[in-house]
């Protein structure tokens, strides 16, 4: 028939092959185009740029510098609030956590480094012996005047050991129920009477049942050393004592002496033997030397 397609065998193809009406094969399709030398690369895991974060404004146009005032804050207060106020080493030392220096020795129950279980603040190895005065004057029986090693004179109670303390020198009775405890107030813009407001503060934050009785300034005791000067300030304070088991009342003065140093006086006693604090801390005053008047 006319037209008529049919399949047949091609040798040189190798395949089966449909035919025209005049029975040739069909052309061969072309062949493939050769593969590339090399394939091109793909990397396994596609690599994400990163994109830094964008920074975070400050809420409310100061949340940066709010955190530098704090952290300001933090460092002026470990460094001064320390190294200005000892305040109350009362049950283990009996005075304030405030140091003659910026030393950071862990405070005991009321401010003063422990000495084991003794309660009383470690005394120094090498604590110097006061020296009695020659010219003491006139002294209420049972007390006695010294020449301290630290640079001052000053009436003390007798039978009352001396010692030296991370806090300043003590003069005090055993377990320091009552106490006498004398430094140097080391800030050079801190007046007496911003010392010991920030005494009251501190004492506030630190002990139980703590009362500011009274806090005055040009408050030297009546009969007062020249010595102790005019630049003075007085803190009376009361609060319970967990070690002594009783409510203690102290007083602190600090004053601009003589020889140009401000120096710290605290006493401190158990509430029932508040004249008998009163009076050490008016008697060491009025008995007070330092620089020329020693002489």
């Amino acid at each position: 028939m006319t037209g008529e397609r049919r399949r047949v065998w091609n040798e040189e193809t190798q395949r089966w092959e449909d035919t025209g009406a005049s029975g040739d094969a069909a052309p061969p399709p072309p062949p493939l185009p050769p593969l590339p030398g090399h394939l091109p690369y793909v990397p396994e895991t596609p690599t994400v740029p990163t994109v830094p974060a964008p920074p975070v404004p400050a809420a409310g146009g100061g949340r940066a510098l709010w955190w530098k005032v704090v952290a300001a804050a933090v460092v002026l207060g470990l460094g001064a609030g320390y190294g200005v106020l000892k305040l109350m080493g009362e049950d283990d030392g009996d005075g304030h956590d405030r140091a003659p220096t910026a030393a950071t020795a862990p405070p005991s129950e009321d401010g003063v480094p422990m000495d084991g279980d003794t309660g009383a603040g470690a005394p120094s190895s090498e604590s110097a012996s006061p020296s009695p005065s020659e010219s003491a004057g006139t002294l209420p029986a049972g007390y006695h005047q010294v020449e301290d090693p630290a640079g001052y004179a000053l009436a003390v109670p007798d039978g009352w050991e001396r010692s030296e303390r991370d806090t300043g020198v003590f003069y005090a009775t055993k377990g320091d129920r009552n106490l006498l405890q004398i430094f140097v107030i080391t800030e050079g813009d801190l007046t007496p009477y911003e010392a010991v407001r920030q005494s009251s503060k501190n004492l506030g934050s630190q002990q139980p049942g703590y009362e500011e009785v009274s806090l005055d300034r040009g408050a030297a005791p009546e009969g007062a050393s020249p010595a102790v000067g005019e630049d003075t300030a007085r803190l009376v304070y009361a609060y319970d004592s967990e070690k002594l088991g009783t409510r203690k009342q102290g007083v602190e003065y600090a004053f601009t002496a003589a020889d140009g140093k401000k120096y710290a006086l605290v006493a401190a006693g158990p509430l029932d033997d508040w004249a008998m604090t009163r009076e050490s801390a008016e008697t060491a005053l009025a008995h007070w030397a330092t620089g020329a008047s020693l002489d």
